[in-house]
């Protein structure tokens, strides 16, 4: 009997030192803090007609000042609109987004006069109602480096303003953020809800039901507490309101049974508990009021929050008094239940500190100061297991013949149970894996990337089988890969190829996509030789749900197919077929990319028909769309081996040529302006008169300082030549 409390004691006091170290793990994401560089302004700025915040398009507005941080700036009076903004950092990101932990009340963001974010509804006054405290994520476009965030924000809470982080960073590794950081409060919620069932199934038993109904409560309570503390439960379900007041109610709650539970545990050790029956009751009376008020919209959380938080700092040092006086009489079980109380609500009037800006912001975490408490309810709960188990003994012992006969029975089903449970978890591994692959095709732009990552995958989605994977060729299958034991390809011809068929007894699984015509392209194709029942998990299950896989495989080919056809028409010169100016527009911001990271020449060719309109008046627009063609044509023959040549629209061409300097455009260009000069149009049988062009030519760093200036100066140099009676080559001045 003693060695089971001394064990007992030893438990409870190894899962207070875990609780402890949870406490002290923190985690953050290597992103870019805005700490420094924040301006405010009080007030609100005027709109103009087409929505615009004046404020953000004329500095001379308003009087902009500094500030340390974002929140609660002086001489607030009695203002209840602020603009914050900061100049967002030179820094490269694939997906950018603004994250900040909560902002007092409500808030839209501006980029370039633009708004591109906003929490809750503001109206013509910069007035709202209040919906919640969540996390923000702004998405910012890719070129935001450089530009001002501004920030409208009104609050008529006490605070107005930040609270907490804010940074720049990818989107995903917000997103992980929010999921390691709920992960924690998301497994206290679990334990603390499973221990309220449990205490609630305790209390059905006969003795101790009060005791047990507070601890229910009390896991309920925590467990409310710490999901509408849980920052992923937004990505859940979108209601940060509904969170508030969740998380909000359960606050208000948690001190009614932390002082009943406590006058349970000290009335056993026969101490006095009167004074804390009066606590517990004030705090019914303000959760009651504080419900009515909310539900007739008298009372808001904005209002119920420094209330609750001032009544709960009396009852707590009330309380500390109280417990220190008869802490030397009480058990050691209970000494451990005291201890465990106090650590929460330290850990809790840290968060209150913290949300009142008494203290500057850390993170607290709140889910572990419930799980201390939590731990230290496990371990009444199992002391109550304890005494249980050993009234149970005595039943074990007339019991025990029957025990194992039904263990015996037990068994054999356990064993066809576990079979089938290995059966199943190779189905879920296998559907994981689906979902894995498709989720990796989403990312593709083209056919050829999403096969070759079939490819690379297939191999685990099939085995411990083997197979063959395939690729449509003009002349039938090509293997890409195998594995396992070598299986013979069916030799399809070109007229099998388009009837492969799924078959699901000879392990063939076409992979095909359809166009909006219903004409089907075979695209690659997977073969599979399945000898034996692995696990539990019979052949014919796995070769359907490698249909089904299949099958919705395809539908995610048939989608990347689409999505290619349509880039590559929105790319495309229809005339011509060379790339146009959307896609110079594209290239071009890239190529400078390049060419300054890796400090190398970028030059720009630009050239355009001469007198091309009198061309189209004296033999038509057809005959003008063949002069375009015979063009474009030279222009693919002089430049290529990673030059770009693009159509700028009517009869203007741009070459961009990396890597060259202006110079060594100009022996080339010469070249082309004699080939056009020389080259006579051919246009229904009949030849037409010679077409010259004009060109014009700059380069970086050689002839010009920035290279996003490389566009404006070849075309100064193309008037140029155009000015110098055209049929000649201007380089760009310096």
């Amino acid at each position: 009997m003693r060695s089971l409390q001394t064990e007992f004691l030893h438990l409870i006091l190894l899962l207070f030192a875990t609780a402890l170290l949870c406490l002290s793990a923190n985690v953050f994401a290597q992103d870019v803090n805005l700490d420094d560089g924040w301006e405010y302004a009080w007030g609100d700025s005027p709109f103009d007609s087409d929505g615009v915040p004046l404020w953000t398009k004329n500095d001379q507005l308003v009087d902009w000042q500094p500030i340390a941080f974002p929140s609660d700036p002086p001489a607030r009076g009695a203002h209840h609109n602020v603009w914050f903004r900061i100049t967002l950092p030179q820094h490269v990101y694939r997906d950018p987004v603004f994250y900040t932990s909560s902002i007092d009340l409500l808030a839209e963001a501006y980029l370039d006069g633009k708004l591109i974010y906003k929490h809750g509804q503001l109206d013509q006054d910069g007035a709202g109602i209040f919906a919640g405290w969540p996390w923000h994520m702004v998405i910012l476009p890719e070129n935001f480096a450089g530009q001002t965030l501004y920030f409208r924000v009104y609050s008529n809470y006490i605070n107005i303003g930040f609270w907490g982080e804010r940074k720049l960073a990818e989107r995903v590794d917000v997103l992980k953020q929010i999921t390691k950081e709920s992960l924690q409060g998301l497994i206290v919620a679990g334990v603390t809800i499973f221990i309220a069932l449990m205490a609630a199934i305790f209390a059905m038993l006969k003795g101790q039901r009060r005791q047990f109904m507070n601890v229910c409560l009390f896991s309920l309570a925590a467990a409310g507490l710490v999901l509408g503390d849980i920052p992923a439960m937004k990505l859940v379900w979108d209601q940060p309101l509904l969170w508030n007041y969740i998380g909000a109610y359960a606050y208000f709650l948690l001190p009614i049974p932390m002082f009943m539970l406590l006058a349970e545990w000290l009335s056993d050790a026969g101490l006095e508990v009167r004074h804390f029956q009066w606590l517990w009751r004030a705090h019914l009376v303000f959760l009651l009021v504080a419900a009515i008020g909310s539900v007739f919209g008298v009372l808001h959380l904005t209002q119920l929050y420094p209330a609750f938080d001032g009544m709960f700092i009396v009852s707590l040092f009330l309380l500390v008094v109280s417990v220190l006086l008869v802490f030397k009489r009480v058990r050691l079980e209970q000494k451990l239940l005291i201890l465990a109380y106090f650590g929460f609500c330290a850990v809790m009037m840290l968060d209150m500190a913290v949300a009142h800006n008494w203290i500057s912001w850390s993170s607290i975490p709140v889910s572990s100061g419930a799980l201390l408490f939590s731990v230290a309810i496990i371990g009444l709960s199992f002391n109550h297991y304890l005494s249980t188990q050993r009234r149970l003994a005595k039943l074990n012992i007339s019991l025990e013949s029957e025990v194992i006969e039904r263990t015996e029975q037990l068994s054999a089903i356990a064993k066809q149970e576990a079979l089938r449970a290995n059966g199943l978890l190779f189905q879920q591994e296998k559907l994981e894996m689906v979902s894995d692959v498709i989720f990796d095709l989403e990312s593709c732009h083209t056919l050829e990337v999403g096969i070759e990552k079939i490819a690379n995958r297939i191999e685990a989605l099939c085995v411990p089988f083997s197979g063959v994977f395939s690729m449509a060729v003009p002349d039938g299958w090509k293997r890409v890969h195998c594995w396992g034991y070598e299986i013979d390809s069916p030799s399809f011809d070109n007229t099998a190829l388009t009837k492969a068929k799924f078959n699901n007894e000879q392990g063939i699984f076409p992979f095909r996509i359809m166009n909006q015509q219903g004409t089907v392209r075979y695209v690659a194709l997977l073969q599979v030789h399945a000898t034996e029942m692995l696990n539990g998990y019979p052949i014919e299950h796995f070769m359907k749900l490698l249909k089904r896989a299949v099958e919705k495989i395809n539908i995610t080919l048939a989608n990347i197919a689409l999505r290619e056809e349509l880039q590559r028409f929105s790319y495309e010169d229809e005339l011509t077929g060379l790339k146009n100016r959307r896609f110079f527009s594209e290239v071009m911001e890239h190529e400078i990319a390049v060419a300054e990271q890796n400090q190398s020449p970028l030059s720009l060719l630009i050239c355009d028909i001469d007198y091309f309109k009198t061309f189209n008046d004296t033999y038509g627009h057809p005959a003008g769309d063949a002069a375009l063609k015979t063009l474009a044509a030279l222009l693919e023959q002089f430049f290529h081996d990673g030059n770009i040549v693009c159509r700028l629209g009517g009869e203007e061409f741009v070459v961009v040529i990396p890597k060259v300097k202006g110079e060594d455009c100009l022996q080339k260009a010469e070249q082309l302006r004699g080939a056009v000069e020389k080259t006579q149009i051919q246009y229904e049988g009949y030849l037409l008169e010679n077409i010259t062009i004009s060109i014009g030519i700059s380069s970086w760093p050689e002839l010009t300082p920035d290279p996003r200036q490389l566009f404006q100066q070849t075309d100064s140099a193309l008037y140029q030549a155009k000015e110098n009676g055209r049929n000649c080559i201007r380089l760009a001045e310096k």
